[in-house]
């Protein structure tokens, strides 16, 4: 009992020491923004240069309070260099006390801000006052409805983290701008996007500017000004005028590269498909021939089909070459062990295709009778071996005649046409960047490069059937369509004349058929359903003995479809192994609304 009474007052007194060290050094490290202003005063001087663009003189008068610990050596100012798309130009900064008396200050750019950093290294203490004056340009904006130009102002920011007891404006028009003045004038407060509206007054003359009395203004919470007057008072830069060369056109030019483009992709996807048709019927086939292992039956079928390196794995079986074994390894230890897959060689004789021999060679190599391997579950090595067959095939497709890649002659035209377009249409967007400042350009160069990569589809050559895959395809779909069809529709066509010579339905010839046909129902993503059919047959006969799979005198016919897909299932997961080489570390008007307003805080 005392053992363990010391070891918890051990505990609290460690926890004692955490707890003084995360929140004991807190006051001597209290944050600079820890102080209030006790008045923020703006006056606004607007008027235009000697080109009419707006401009406007600014005088903050901001009196801060700081704690009499050594916490503060001054303020910090942000002013945005940007509004609307155009620069303001932040300039001609100079900082004063309430005597006049030069401060210290510091100019620094950072994130789109122009920073006034007020004061020294020395620790200021209780009231103070700082005088912030400078001048910026382009204050004044055109409505988009053309009503009016407007004064849209931020004149306190919205970042602040302390609360102001008092804040005021005065906003006093040049009579240049003052006989413009439309009579409309809103003051927003509050926290971001607020509505509440604060009251203003006066006329917006020198002699009687417009005013916002005094008012108090939680950590955070900003003051926006809007003020009217007639539209075209002030010289708009270009970047702020309507430009149909930059704006509209761009907009046209790419809706006609994109209808150019999709027409182009019409055209290929149109070629292809007439290419890929040869009498445009399918008749059932019950039979492939030797020449079309999957393999290469699989890229001339051409739609989804499954891994042809497993279908052709299983094909090397079906037809004698081979054996597929499922064992479990011997161990001198009682933990059991998961059963592998083994490919045995039984009659290397029976690959007479190239891609069979090259198929049994990689899988078992020697490929002598009574070899055997068994398939490694987690090789890059076998994986990219397989790979490699499996580009082969596509390669072979291609020798042998059922493939060549050609030019779409109709989508050429379309292609020239709308590579010319994402060209045009690229010049005017990255001219928009340079000359508009907005963000509309960003999705004229986006729409080029849609446009451009739609035109090099269009002008490169395209994989398509000649006549003989055409053929070659038609009789596959014929394939499918025998693997598809009810039992009985089956029968019917192998007791047909019109096919090929006619059959006994219940012989030992038929259950042959039916395994050289498992390797396609594969392919076409119907192994489930055939390896049911072929359980069936076994059923029917059980004399025969499928010596290609003899896993079903392990699991019976009853688990034959089971223990198949299990089997191909673990091929295919060893054929397309990869290793993994990512990291597992990561899991109306408003207040805001315009421009100005930027950021404050101690420093």
């Amino acid at each position: 009992m005392r053992k363990l009474l010391r070891s918890a007052s051990l505990a609290c007194a460690m926890a004692g020491v955490v707890l003084l060290a995360l929140f004991g050094a807190t006051p001597a490290q209290a944050d600079t923004d820890d102080f209030v202003y006790d008045s923020w005063h703006v006056e606004y001087r607007l008027g235009t240069d000697a080109e009419g663009v707006a401009v406007a003189n600014v005088t903050e008068t901001l009196s801060p309070r700081f704690p009499e610990t050594d916490q503060n050596r001054g303020i910090v100012r942000g002013i945005p260099i940007d509004y609307e798309g155009v620069g303001t130009d932040p300039r001609d900064f100079s900082v004063t006390d309430a005597a006049g008396e030069p401060v210290p200050f510091e100019i620094e750019d950072e994130d789109g801000y122009r920073i006034v950093l007020v004061g020294d290294d020395s620790f200021v203490h209780g009231s103070q006052t700082y005088v912030v004056s400078y001048a910026l340009s382009n204050v004044v904006l055109a409505r988009d409805d053309g009503t009016a130009d407007e004064f849209y102002w931020d004149v306190m920011d919205f970042e602040h983290e302390q609360p102001v007891a008092k804040f005021s404006a005065e906003f006093a028009f040049t009579p240049e701008l003052a006989g413009a003045l439309d009579g409309n004038m809103r003051c927003y407060a509050g926290p971001p996007r607020s509505t509440e509206e604060c009251a203003l007054s006066g006329a917006g003359t020198l002699a009687d500017p417009i005013t916002l009395s005094g008012i108090s203004l939680d950590a955070k919470e900003g003051v926006t000004v809007a003020v009217g007057m007639a539209p075209g008072t002030v010289q708009q830069p270009p970047q702020r005028l309507p430009n149909f060369a930059l704006d509209g056109l761009p907009m046209i030019i790419g809706g006609g590269g994109l209808a150019t483009g999709i027409a182009s992709a019409v055209a290929v996807s149109r070629f292809k498909g007439r290419r890929r048709t040869a009498r445009g019927t399918v008749i059932a086939q019950y039979d492939v021939p030797s020449d079309l292992p999957p393999l290469i039956a699989g890229p001339v079928f051409g739609e989804p089909v499954r891994e042809p390196v497993t279908a052709e794995i299983v094909h090397l079986a079906v037809i004698g070459a081979t054996q597929l074994a499922e064992e479990t390894p011997e161990t001198k230890k009682k933990k059991k062990k998961k059963p592998v897959q083994v490919v045995r060689v039984v009659d290397p004789a029976r690959a007479v295709d190239p891609l069979d021999a090259a198929t049994l060679e990689a899988l078992v190599p020697g490929a002598q009778p009574g070899l055997s391997r068994a398939l490694p579950a987690e090789s890059e090595e076998f994986a990219s071996a397989m790979s490699a067959l499996d580009a082969e095939g596509k390669q072979a497709a291609v020798d042998r005649g059922y493939l060549e890649r050609v030019r779409v002659p109709g989508a050429r035209a379309f292609g020239y046409a709308t590579l010319a377009i994402s060209a045009v249409l690229a010049g005017l967007g990255i001219a928009g960047l340079i000359f508009r400042g907005s963000p509309l350009p960003l999705l004229f160069v986006f729409g080029a490069l849609l446009t451009a990569a739609l035109a090099m589809y269009a002008l490169a050559k395209h994989q398509v059937h000649t006549e003989r895959g055409a053929e070659a395809r038609e009789y596959l779909q014929g394939v499918k369509l025998f693997i598809e069809v009810a039992e009985e529709d089956r029968i019917k066509t192998l007791q047909s004349y019109s096919g090929a010579e006619r059959r006994e339905v219940d012989s030992v010839e038929v259950i042959h058929l039916y395994e050289r046909l498992l390797p396609y129902a594969m392919l076409f993503n119907l192994e489930k359903e055939w390896s049911g059919v072929l359980q069936a047959r076994y059923t029917a006969m059980p004399d025969y003995q499928p010596h290609w799979y003899p896993g079903i005198a392990v699991y019976g016919l009853a688990g034959f479809s089971e223990s198949l897909s299990r089997y191909t299932d673990v091929v295919t997961s060893s054929v397309s192994y990869t290793s993994s080489s990512a990291g597992g570390s990561t899991g109306g008007g408003f207040a805001g609304g315009g421009g100005g307003g930027g950021f404050s805080g101690g420093r």
